[in-house]
């Protein structure tokens, strides 16, 4: 086996242990708990049903759509050079500049996007970036530098708000909906996001390398 593979091999197999590693310490951690809270469900009876049937309820509409959002850019990511500088054929200083443009515009939006969040809604920002991200890559179809500046930009602010709407969306409403007093706590939350995390950047590698190789950086990127 190559380098590549042998890198591959290595992650698929650390990643699959995390995964098994978190399912275990959630398993052993909601068995304890049970334990300890059995005497207090003998005097409340049914009252955590609804909690726990909300908290599945969250899991379900959160995690499809923060793996969806990561994956999206672990498949575009990596291949914005090779489109750049490949396919358009654009000079080295422009790629540059590019870059640039798109890591300066997040720096900036880092400024004011976690206050126009609690100002419009979590929820709103949320979809923005959706809006955002699809116009950033509407944009290579073009050719014009102007317009892939503006591409730029707005793939730095998609990266802000990615980075920080979700999970913003995600505390406020556990919060909102009391998910504290069923099982489902919100450390467990980020060690299931951080493990995704993980397996989707394997896993968006690899199917963005088999498109790469049946259409190109072109239009992997135009099917984001």
């Amino acid at each position: 086996m190559d380098f590549y593979q042998v890198n591959l091999l290595a992650f698929v197999l650390l990643n699959g242990s995390m995964v098994y590693r978190q399912y275990k310490n959630e398993k052993e951690a909601e068995i304890s708990e049970k334990l300890l809270d059995c005497d207090t469900e003998s005097l409340i009876g049914d009252a955590n049903i609804p909690q726990t049937d909300s908290a599945t309820a969250f899991t379900k509409t959160f995690f499809p759509v923060y793996v969806l959002v990561w994956a999206a850019d672990w498949l575009q990511g990596p291949f914005i050079y090779t489109l750049y500088k490949d396919e358009k054929q654009l000079p080295e200083e422009i790629v540059a500049r590019l870059f640039t443009t798109g890591f300066l515009a997040g720096a900036f939006s880092a400024l004011f996007a976690g206050s126009l969040a609690d100002k419009f809604g979590r929820r709103a920002a949320c979809l923005l970036y959706c809006v955002i991200t699809i116009s950033s890559c509407a944009t290579v179809l073009s050719n014009n530098t102007s317009i892939l500046f503006l591409g730029r930009a707005l793939g730095g602010l998609g990266t802000t708000l990615m980075y920080t709407v979700f999970e913003a969306w995600m505390v406020a409403e556990y919060n909102h909906r009391q998910l504290e007093r069923s099982s489902l706590k919100l450390s467990t939350i980020f060690g299931r996001m951080t493990t995704l995390s993980s397996v989707v950047a394997v896993l968006a590698g690899l199917v963005g390398q088999g498109l790469y190789l049946l259409f190109g950086s072109g239009r992997l990127i135009h099917t984001d």
